[in-house]
């Protein structure tokens, strides 16, 4: 994604699509509201990851 913005609006999308489809109905709207609320936590995480993993650990 190109811009400062891209990313943070696709999370922003992604999490508000979640907490719409959670309001809308039973079923697939669940698979669609889990979606949703776990992308951006699925992001955070790995670039967390990324982030200790280049890090040294000290003691070791």
């Amino acid at each position: 994604m190109n811009g400062t913005w891209g990313w943070p609006l696709l999370l922003a999308a992604l999490t508000f699509g979640g907490l719409a489809a959670g309001i809308f109905g039973d079923g697939v709207w669940d698979w669609l509201c889990w979606a949703g609320l776990a992308a951006p936590v699925w992001v955070v995480g790995r670039k967390l990851a990324q982030q200790w993993r280049g890090q040294e650990r000290p003691g070791a």
